[in-house]
């Protein structure tokens, strides 16, 4: 099973993007609603799965968890840029304690 890496700000960017919206399916009661993008939006996005109507959870956690790894990053970096200019550890750090 080939695995290809990925570039996490790319797919944020990509995230950041997606349009994002309340809906529900049609045969459920006019009151109960679900958040999140449409799935033809989604495939149009990341090009994941076989279908554009439904999106997988596998795909959706590895979009997420990508995501996240990339905001990590980019936090420590400004993190690290900020401690540079100031001289001072960010709040939380090990050297700030």
């Amino acid at each position: 099973m080939p695995a290809d890496p990925v570039n996490g700000y790319d797919i944020l960017d990509k995230v950041a993007g997606l349009p994002i919206s309340t809906w529900r399916y049609e045969w459920e009661p006019g009151h109960v609603r679900h958040l999140g993008p449409m799935a033809q939006d989604w495939s149009a996005t990341f090009g994941l799965g076989d279908t554009d109507t439904l999106i997988y959870g596998v795909d959706a956690s590895g979009v997420a968890l990508v995501s996240i790894q990339a905001l990590h990053r980019r936090i420590a970096d400004l993190e690290r840029r900020l401690d540079a200019l100031t001289g001072t550890p960010p709040a939380g750090s090990p050297s700030s304690v």
